[in-house]
């Protein structure tokens, strides 16, 4: 038995053997063959179907095929629903209503376009092969995006992808640059092409290709000083990663905008090719005085960093010797500073003299005459490093804030009341981002703004500063500081809030005191109220410093949003827990005083100085002719010589325009204001809403289904409230479209007092 069952081992063993040894037959690769075959050129397409309007939409009627080597797609991030392909002639857009068309369509990939049938165009400039869409402002059809669905019936894949198929054209900036004619752009629009030894402006090793929150216009210079504007997506995979330094090669695919500008994509980060790694005079790696020095006549610009130990003395245009130099503080004048490799250096030969620009903030916060405490303290300075007065210098430094840097403090308000009302950070605040790709950002809830940081949808780690003016303690009054903050849900994060202060506006740099306010805690979900901090006595601190607000987290599933308002020095106690009004004379709504005054023809959220909020509006403004943003219809303010302002509320169905004033008190009698519809809508229908308390208490629909264009229309009713109110336009999209529909734009809006005291109008107060 035992011998039989021995014979089936080896029997089955046998058969194991062979059938781990049997082949399998792999099966074989399909390459794609495309069965239509080109009978047309990518450039004599583009000139049989061009137009020289910058909005237009064509259907092709002929047996047309094209062919071309995908040359940029959206594998980074930075082309979006859109990629290019070019032969041997030329280039060209397709627009696709796509994302992650790089999985299929790979760069080097050849397709073959049946065009019959297919549409080809324009979008604001951009010769592109789409689908018909129709532009309202400009009564046109345009070259929008077609259905991935769509183009999978024209198109057809052919071979497989060989990168080594896309060549960039090597070209130069002068070549087009300022022209705009049929011939250049035929040539250049949708050509992937490449700039040789050309540079990145401002690029100093740590200036990111994008900024966090938006599509940011970068520039690339060549040796010649033309310059051509690089637009690099906040949604890119390398938005954060620092420009390069120094001089290199620059691919991408050349576009046209509408205003016949024109402008270059990054199909990544590889697109930069060549450039020096090295980070050597950037910000965070500056050259050593000493460094410097020897780099004198070189052409090289970046950042130095040393000591301050005097300035030329007066009467001085050539510095000769060590008489020449006023080597303590304060000095005679205020134009220039000395600086070496240490603090007690007395030898200009192994010095740097830095100008300090007249007026400028540079000249202001470090000049030796008024500033003696920056003697013998370091200094980080940008510039070119060249000859000046005879010796070493530092020169083409602007004087702005962002182009030096000092170890202390110097000057300093006595008196700090900030509550973020102009809807922005304060332009004499710092936003300072030490690690992550998010930063400080003003907000507002329940007619309240208020500073917010979060690294919701961000890059970690998150080290952010909100950093605000310098404070001269010593010269306060009072020395006591407070504030309110408040934070939203997840108890488990592991962010952290924290209040320093610092004897410099740089966190890297700067000697950190932290202070231990009272703080929000956060809830398990939601946001907390609003904490006071209790008032924080800085009397034991003499000097000058900075107020840092931090926000420090690392990676986390959590992220917090924390908000900081009503911050106060020296301006009484504070930081209560409800804001409350404050007046502010006049009973019309100030939309002149949003943007800064300024039209804009883009749709955005708009804050005017009293604390009106237009949202989902463009801004409109009087004038002598009617060129969108300016229309003569809207006029001037009456009983005025200004132009009035009107924001123009959206139709569109997933971004509805409104309008909402601040709470105002007094009550009001009547409501007024005139409104036009500026654009080739065909509907309007608008609602104003008067609440109190959060609820509607009033409702008037404004609705005309078939409104005039340019024509003038007003609006006067009764109305009886008495109390605090707030007024609420909201546009009720009557196409009821996902466009940009059924505008309506408002203006000359005022209200009559209830009361019979002067008129008052009210908004955020903080006690």
């Amino acid at each position: 038995m035992k011998r039989l069952n021995y014979l089936w081992c080896l029997v089955l063993m046998a058969v194991m053997a062979v059938s781990c040894s049997e082949d399998f037959d792999t099966p074989p690769m399909v390459v794609p063959t495309a069965l239509n075959k080109p009978n047309m050129t990518l450039a004599e397409f583009k000139a049989k179907y061009w137009d020289n309007a910058r909005n237009f939409c064509d259907t092709v009627k002929e047996d047309i095929v094209i062919h071309g080597y995908v040359s940029g797609n959206d594998v980074s991030g930075n082309l979006y629903k859109v990629m290019y392909i070019q032969d041997e002639t030329a280039g060209i857009g397709l627009s696709i209503d796509a994302n992650s068309l790089n999985t299929t369509y790979r760069v080097g990939q050849e397709i073959v376009i049946s065009m019959k049938n297919c549409w080809i165009g324009k979008y604001n400039g951009q010769y592109l092969i789409g689908q018909p869409e129709w532009y309202a402002a400009q009564s046109v059809w345009e070259a929008g995006r077609m259905p991935l669905e769509i183009f999978n019936q024209f198109v057809e894949l052919n071979g497989l992808p060989n990168e080594e198929n896309v060549v960039p054209v090597v070209t130069k900036i002068s070549d087009f640059l300022g022209k705009s004619d049929q011939e250049t752009q035929l040539k250049y629009q949708g050509q992937f092409v490449e700039f040789q030894n050309v540079k990145w402006d401002g690029a100093d090793g740590v200036l990111p290709f994008s900024e966090p929150d938006n599509t940011t216009y970068r520039t690339i210079s060549d040796d010649q000083g033309n310059q051509l504007q690089v637009a690099n997506s906040n949604y890119s995979d390398f938005h954060s990663d620092p420009m390069p330094m120094g001089e290199g090669n620059v691919r991408g695919i050349l576009t046209m905008t509408g205003s016949d500008q024109w402008r270059l994509l990054l199909r990544d980060v590889n697109d930069c090719v060549g450039f020096d790694t090295s980070t050597k005079g950037s910000v965070v790696d500056p050259y050593l005085v000493n460094e410097a020095i020897e780099l004198q006549g070189s052409g090289k610009k970046g950042w130095v960093t040393g000591y301050v130990v005097g300035a030329v003395a007066p009467e001085v245009t050539n510095v000769t010797g060590n008489g020449d130099i006023e080597w303590k503080a304060p000095t005679t004048l205020a134009n220039t500073l000395v600086i070496a490799a240490g603090p007690d250096v007395k030898d200009i030969n192994q010095c740097i003299i830095v100008p300090l620009p007249q007026d400028s903030r540079f000249r202001q916060m470090a000049n030796l005459k008024d500033n003696p405490e920056v003697y013998q303290t370091q200094i980080w300075v940008k510039g070119k490093l060249d000859n000046y007065m005879g010796k070493a210098g530092i020169l083409e430094n602007s004087g702005s804030a962002d182009e030096f840097t000092l170890s202390v403090a110097t000057g300093g308000v006595t008196t700090l009341n900030e509550g973020f009302e102009g809807g922005a950070v304060p332009s004499d605040w710092l936003n300072v981002q030490v690690a992550g790709n998010k930063a400080w950002y003003v907000t507002d809830f329940d007619n309240n703004h208020y500073a917010a940081m979060t690294g919701y949808k961000g890059t970690a780690p998150f080290d952010s500063w909100l950093i605000s003016p310098a404070i001269a303690i010593n010269k306060a009054d009072s020395k006591i500081l407070n504030f309110r903050t408040q934070v939203n849900g997840y108890g488990s994060t592991t962010t952290k809030f924290q209040v320093y202060l610092m004897n410099s506006a740089n966190p890297a740099t700067a000697e950190l005191i932290e202070l231990h306010p009272t703080i929000a805690t956060a809830p398990a979900s939601g946001y907390s109220s609003w904490a006071a901090s209790g008032d924080l006595d800085l009397s034991q601190y003499n000097g000058t410093y900075y107020i840092g607000f931090r926000y420090n987290a690392t990676n986390d599933a959590n992220y917090a949003t924390w908000c900081v308002d009503d911050v106060k020095f020296n301006a009484g106690s504070g930081g209560g827990d409800t804001p409350g009004p404050q007046p502010i004379v006049g009973n019309r709504a100030d939309f002149e005083t949003m943007n800064n005054g300024t039209a804009s023809s883009y749709y955005n959220t708009f804050t005017s100085a009293a604390g009106w909020k237009a949202t989902n509006c463009n801004l409109l403004t009087g004038g002598t002719q009617d060129s969108n943003p300016t229309f003569t219809i809207i006029g001037k303010i009456p009983d005025t010589d200004t132009y009035a302002m009107a924001p123009c509320m959206n139709g569109k169905t997933s971004a509805v325009g409104s309008i909402v004033s601040p709470t105002i008190a007094g009550g009001m009698t009547s409501l007024s204001f005139n409104y036009v519809m500026p654009y080739s809508d065909t509907k309007l229908k608008f609602e104003v809403n008067i609440k109190q308390g959060g609820a509607t208490v009033k409702t008037f629909t404004v609705n005309n289904e078939s409104p005039a264009k340019l024509t003038l229309y007003s609006f006067n009713e009764a109305v009886d409230i008495t109390g605090d109110f707030v007024i609420e336009l909201v546009n009720l999209s009557p196409s009821g479209l996902d466009q940009n529909k059924d505008r309506v734009a408002i203006f000359n809006l005022k209200w009559e007092p209830k009361s019979s005291a002067s008129p008052r109008r009210w908004m955020n107060w903080r006690r």
